[in-house]
């Protein structure tokens, strides 16, 4: 009995310790499992605050590229810590995320990733380089309260039109909207014709106004002890037997005139026998021609000097040569700064093909009688020009500072040193090529030549970047026949702008102009990728042309096209606006008023427009309407 209850007490014992232990088990397993649930909304409720920021972020990089490219057009990639985390806003030309195509050229997608450690959202939107108002293929205000009527050509896409339509002349292959008045589809609220800002096209202009031009004339500076240019033996210079007529010039200055220690040359062609030299020695400047042979002319050489030269100044110089078989007075001359200051005895040079060089002396003869090579030039040079005729007096005085054209009768090679970077000099007449080689000589400013009016180009290349800035201003009306300009850039008159015979203007460049925009026979832009944008504060005149790029026709009078085919965009603000002929406008009409559409050839198509993607025009870019997705 005793042993029953002993054993009934140590079982109960038993029971009771086990009872606590599975309790203790119980809660701690609560206790793990609140403190696991606890942690997991923790760490999801610091997800979700993370995610938030990471918005956020990705919004903050939104707002600043969209301001980037309001103000710069800049479409390069943006990267910005702030708030523990990360942005980055990149830009698309060519498809959304998805990788779809964008609908039209001049839309972009605009990408913004927000990123909080291994948290990250993705927001996008689409805007276009242009208002809402050059979604159509023609949109008309209609200051002026007109009817449109136009049953001739055809308006292919939506069109709008701030009043009466007549029928007959809706747009086909679209909808033809209207804001008030009858004949369309009303559109309410209707686009609002967009706002120019023309504050960098007149800044432009009055630049223009104060020039002479903003044209970088550069020169070649020589250090007088191993720079020079070598030109390669030549038939047009310095090769072959029928050199009876001469004319070499070139602009110079010199560091230091009284150098006696060696002779400074700043040309020489020839050698010891036949030839012809410039140089400076002993405070004087010397102009030189010799053809020695006895069973030739017996030349034994002129030498022609002038003291009237300073150190640190720019000076002009010429020699000209008019000889026959032998000798004669007077066949030999010299200019300094356009005058005559000497005269002397000259015959035509027979073959002679020693060396030709600007700057250096490798094999010539001098008026002291020797003949020791390697006399360097200490100064600038510029305008190199070598003619196979005889300039008149007049003739150098008129043209020594005007940059040739490069076609004129008699020259034979040109050396303008307009390149400004690169171990050659063009020769940038047209008859032929004999470009020279840089040998350590520096590019540096030039002489201030009348090229700065910068009034004419007549058949030749002309590359912007030779300009300040890329900027050709002309205080003057600018003439372009039968020439090729090259951009990027700008072309800025204060004045008209002509442009006609087959010119060029290839893509990425500005045409400004105070007064009118005539352009005839000739293509401006190259695609809608190398575009143009013109504006004309008169008339606009477009014959027989093709134009890729914007036309902003800014005067109160007239824009006319005529035969013309334009790929871009208008923004017209002239009262008379006629397409006649065969123009053909692909892209979008954006006009103050209405247009002429004279005859049934010509047509305004909805079609893709330039992006101008890193061009300000002065237009405010365009959100594309439910464009905003995140992602």
């Amino acid at each position: 009995m005793n042993i029953m209850k002993k054993f009934i007490k140590d079982e109960s014992g038993v029971i009771l310790m086990a009872s606590t232990m599975g309790i203790f088990i119980l809660l701690s397993i609560f206790a793990y499992y609140l403190a696991r649930f606890s942690a997991i909304e923790t760490r999801t409720g610091g997800y979700h605050t993370q995610d938030i920021k990471a918005r956020n972020l990705a919004m903050t990089g939104i707002e600043h590229g969209l301001q980037n490219y309001k103000i710069s057009r800049n479409t390069s990639v943006i990267s910005e810590e702030f708030n523990n985390g990360t942005y980055t806003v990149s830009y698309n030309s060519q498809t959304d995320e998805t990788g779809s195509a964008l609908p039209k050229t001049q839309y972009l997608t605009l990408e913004s990733i927000g990123k909080i450690d291994d948290v990250e959202r993705n927001i996008r939107l689409i805007l276009s380089s242009f208002p809402e108002a050059f979604c159509f293929s023609f949109y008309g205000k209609n200051t002026a309260g007109q009817v449109f009527s136009e049953p001739s050509g055809s308006i292919v896409g939506d069109m709008f039109f701030n009043g009466t339509v007549q029928s007959g002349s809706v747009a086909s292959n679209g909808v033809t909207y209207i804001g008030t008045g009858s004949g369309g589809t009303t559109l309410s609220p209707f686009p609002e014709f967009p706002q120019l800002n023309t504050s960098q096209y007149e800044a432009l202009l009055t630049s223009a106004a104060s020039a002479p031009g903003a044209y970088t004339n550069y020169a070649l500076s020589f250090d007088g002890s191993n720079d020079y240019v070598r030109i390669n033996n030549s038939g047009d210079i310095n090769t072959g037997n029928n050199h009876t007529q001469k004319t070499i010039e070139a602009w110079f200055r010199v560091n230091d005139k009284s150098i006696t220690s060696r002779k400074q040359t700043i040309y020489e062609q020839g050698g010891t026998v036949r030839g012809l030299n410039i140089y400076i020695h002993g405070g004087k400047l010397y102009v030189g021609g010799w053809n020695e042979p006895s069973g030739e002319s017996n030349w034994q050489g002129t030498w022609l000097s002038t003291s009237n030269i300073q150190n640190n100044t720019w000076h002009h110089v010429a020699l000209t040569l008019n000889g026959g078989n032998s000798k004669t007075n007077n066949a030999f001359k010299g200019y300094l700064d356009g005058q005559e200051f000497g005269s002397g005895q000259g015959s035509k040079l027979w073959n002679h093909p020693g060396d030709i060089s600007v700057a250096r002396n490798k094999d010539t003869k001098f008026h002291s009688g020797d003949y020791n090579s390697y006399k360097y030039f200490g100064g600038y040079i510029d305008e190199v020009r070598l003619w196979n005729s005889t300039r008149t007096g007049s003739q150098i005085s008129t043209f020594k500072d005007t940059i040739l054209e490069g076609n004129e009768s008699g020259l034979t090679a040109y050396y303008n040193f307009q390149e400004n970077s690169g171990n050659y000099t063009n020769d940038t007449q047209t008859q032929s090529n004999n470009d020279g080689t840089r040998y350590g000589a520096s590019w540096t400013s030039g002489p201030i030549l009348s090229k700065m009016n910068n009034s004419s180009f007549v058949n030749q290349t002309v590359n912007l970047s030779s300009f300040s800035n890329r900027q050709l201003l002309a205080n003057s009306d600018i003439l372009i026949s039968n020439t090729t300009f090259n951009g990027p850039g700008y072309i800025v008159a204060n004045g008209n702008i002509t442009i006609n015979s087959n010119s060029a203007i290839n893509g990425n460049i500005f045409l400004i102009c105070s007064g009118n925009l005539i352009v005839s026979g000739s293509q401006l832009g190259t695609n809608l990728d190398a575009s143009v944008i013109t504006y004309a504060k008169g008339n606009t005149d477009y014959d027989n042309s093709t134009v890729y790029g914007i036309i902003i026709s800014k005067g109160s009078n007239s824009l006319d096209l005529n035969n013309t085919a334009l790929f871009g965009a208008i923004l017209n603000y002239s009262q008379s606006f006629i397409l006649s002929g065969n123009s053909d406008v692909v892209g979008s009409v954006v006009s103050k008023y209405s247009v002429d559409i004279q005859g049934n050839s010509s047509s305004i198509t909805r079609g893709n427009i330039p992006e101008l993607v890193g061009y300000h025009i002065g237009l405010d870019p365009l959100v594309i309407p439910g464009s905003l997705l995140e992602f």
